[in-house]
């Protein structure tokens, strides 16, 4: 006996997508810093960009649709919330290459490079989560993927409070406090956002049980 095919949906499809675009850009800002040349700067901000770009274009694509879709898998509104939500995790983590290259960062904060493997390491995740996104109703399935975000989160969130608590001991130099502290907390950020995205899919299920 053959088993039934999953009905697919188009909107279901696309969010884990336009979620690894932000995965993308986290491990080409990984991989960049891992092996931290500063003459890289402007080439890293530019292969980021155009990732984001690209996710952009796709966000719009589907937006498009939604305008003209009669039957939608859940509210019309609940759609374009999600795809601003998963958006706003591509364009944070694109604001760290930005940043890099703005300020010609030099120098590494000293657990930038673990901040930044976690914040991927988050967006995976939230990937994964959004790829279950047909067992939303499901909490026995679904909640586990939301906690191994938001466990995620929390590591993120301790690290940047001991890193910048360091930095405030140990930095005398008023420019490079700032701009460490700065991206420190762009960084932590990322993993913030990474929340709300799977926090969100939670808020529609209670609306739709």
């Amino acid at each position: 006996m053959f088993k039934k095919k999953k009905k697919t949906n188009y909107y279901f499809d696309s969010f884990p997508v336009l979620a690894h675009y932000s995965v993308k850009c986290g491990e080409l800002i990984l991989e960049f810093l891992k092996n931290y040349n500063p003459k890289e700067l402007e080439k890293t901000k530019d292969a980021v960009h155009l990732l984001e770009h690209q996710a952009d274009d796709l966000k719009h694509e589907v937006t498009a649709k939604l305008l003209k879709e009669f039957m939608t898998p859940i509210d019309r509104e609940d759609i374009y919330e999600l795809l601003r939500l998963i958006d706003e995790v591509t364009d944070a983590i694109e604001e760290i290459s930005l940043r890099l290259y703005l300020y010609n960062v030099e120098v590494l904060p000293a657990k930038f490079i673990e901040l930044t493997e976690v914040t991927v390491n988050c967006m995976k995740e939230t990937e994964n989560c959004l790829s279950h996104i047909y067992d939303y109703l499901d909490e026995s399935a679904f909640k586990p993927l939301v906690n191994k975000v938001v466990v995620l989160e929390e590591e993120s969130d301790k690290i940047y409070i001991e890193s910048v608590h360091f930095l405030y001991q140990k930095e005398k130099d008023a420019k490079t406090l700032y701009i460490q502290e700065t991206l420190y907390a762009l960084m932590e950020t990322v993993s913030d956002k990474c929340r709300e995205v799977c926090r969100y899919v939670q808020n529609i299920a209670l609306k739709n049980i």
